[in-house]
């Protein structure tokens, strides 16, 4: 919600901007980094870097075997307030993470589910319709709207359809005991999900001539419309879950055999193709949400003592009073400084890449607005 809000906030700051944004900014920017700031040390260099691989591991952990903390553990458990659990137990320890949830009502989900996300869509698509009928060169706004929502979608299930026959017929011979096949597979699809949501991002971009305010617009009604359809689909398409993650990890290895699931074999990877269809867009847009909040923390990270000063305010003690780092042998500090050193070179290249997705188009903005395109013009 802050970074959805953020993006309004983004947009008419851009296109009508009045002092009194001031306070709007410092409320936004509060809702969104207030849990780091709080966070001891969080500005210490070392230990951010540290953390930011324990953050990746966390999003890619669980699909091998089962994890009590990872995003995916997280997100099933998240669905489950909708879709339930089955009744059906196969006595497995991933069970014991999950307790007995019932599926929520109609009226549950259309009140508290459906109903919100429904009305703000409708709100971003009138917002945006009515900008784009204010151009000077006539457009299909909601023809636009609808390819730059639906691509990622259509996308992500092209993806996944395809990922699904290679583990199902590859799977079986490469994913033997302790292979991490199943990861490097669900590596592949959730990486191709950033690349297709920035893709469309950059794709709707070039549509609106590279004016950065229109575009933002955008991509808020872009998100407005997915986020619905999303839950629309979660509500409506999913039966309920297992309590074990045996589908999660059957999807990603083609081993759909010796599960215990019975008649729900047949039935289970149609569901989980859905299932992973709203989890790769979900995925994509913590990735990218996530990681536009970790450039923002960084800068304080590169001053001299800021560290120092934070916790100084954090905590109301004196410099000499303040928690000192922890006493590490030799090899735990070797192994701290590779990480530092491994970790720090790959966020600065996803860094470098974030921000050349945004810079290149606009040093390159004549020579790509040169550039031609039949079936772009019709949208």
């Amino acid at each position: 919600m802050g970074m959805r809000t953020l993006l309004l906030l983004l947009y008419i700051t851009m296109t009508l901007w009045i002092w009194h944004l001031i306070y709007f900014w410092i409320t936004v920017m509060a809702l969104c980094i207030a849990p780091f700031v709080f966070n001891p040390h969080q500005f210490s260099l070392g230990d951010f870097i540290i953390d930011y691989r324990e953050f990746l591991r966390w999003l890619s952990r669980g699909n091998s075997k089962s994890h009590a903390n990872s995003w995916i553990g997280y997100c099933r458990l998240s669905r489950t307030k909708i879709t339930g659990f089955k009744k059906k137990k196969l006595g497995v320890p991933s069970e014991k993470l999950s307790v007995d949830v019932p599926r929520a009502g109609i009226k549950t989900i259309l009140i508290s589910e459906l109903l919100g996300p429904f009305i703000t869509a409708v709100l971003m698509i009138i917002a945006y319709t009515f900008v784009k009928s204010l151009s000077a060169t006539p457009i299909n706004s909601l023809l636009r709207l609808a390819v730059v929502a639906l691509g990622p979608i259509v996308w992500n299930l092209v993806i996944l359809v395809a990922v699904f026959f290679i583990s199902l017929f590859l799977g079986p011979m490469l994913g033997g005991a302790g292979s991490k096949f199943p990861s490097v597979m669900a590596a592949i699809s959730h990486t191709l999900a950033v690349v297709g949501y920035v893709g469309i991002f950059e794709f709707l971009w070039y549509l609106e001539r590279w004016d950065i305010s229109q575009a933002v617009l955008g991509i808020i009604a872009v998100i407005a419309v997915d986020r619905f359809l999303l839950k629309l689909f979660i509500a409506v398409f999913l039966s309920r879950e297992f309590k074990n993650d045996h589908s999660n990890n059957a999807f990603w290895s083609g081993r759909w055999y010796g599960r215990g699931m019975g008649g729900h074999a047949f039935t289970q990877p149609i569901r989980e193709l859905i299932v992973k269809t709203v989890e790769m867009s979900a995925f994509a847009a913590d990735f990218m949400a996530a990681h536009l909040l970790l450039f923002l923390l960084v800068v304080p990270c590169l001053i001299p003592y800021f560290d120092v000063v934070h916790s100084v305010a954090l905590f109301w003690l004196a410099p000499n009073k303040l928690i000192r780092v922890p006493i590490f042998s030799y090899k735990q500090r070797s192994t701290r400084r590779k990480i530092i050193a491994k970790y720090g070179i790959l966020f600065a290249l996803v860094f470098a890449f974030f921000v050349a997705l945004v810079v290149l188009p606009v040093v390159f903005r004549s020579q790509l607005t040169e550039v031609q395109c039949a079936i772009c013009n019709s949208i």
